[in-house]
């Protein structure tokens, strides 16, 4: 009596297993490679949340992520994004904020 049940049942964990292992080291060389290319920062943060407010349910975000600036808003209904800028826009836009407040004031 051939038992075919318990082999394909073994055979499928040993596939999930090895699909598993591949993806783990895939992952690990991914990482490795994003560090040594600079993607990542070297002190292990690779987003910095700018700002949050919460708006009722949902949540609006601006976070840093790299050399972008990224706003959205996550809530019950899924994330959006509400726009993308270059840091360094997002840091000249502050800028002219902080002196249109100071012309404003005087």
């Amino acid at each position: 009596m051939p038992v075919t049940g318990e082999l394909s049942l073994l055979s499928y964990v040993l596939r999930v297993a090895l699909a598993l292992a591949i993806i783990a080291v895939g992952a690990f060389f991914f990482v490795r490679h994003a560090k040594s290319k600079g993607w990542v920062k070297q002190n292990g943060t690779y987003v910095e949340v700018i700002a949050s407010l919460p708006m009722g349910k949902d949540v609006f975000f601006v976070l840093r992520c790299g050399p972008d600036v990224f706003a959205l808003t996550s809530g019950s209904a899924g994330t959006r994004l509400i726009g993308r800028w270059k840091y360094e826009e997002w840091l000249g836009w502050e800028e002219k904020e902080r002196q249109r407040k100071k012309i404003a004031e005087d």
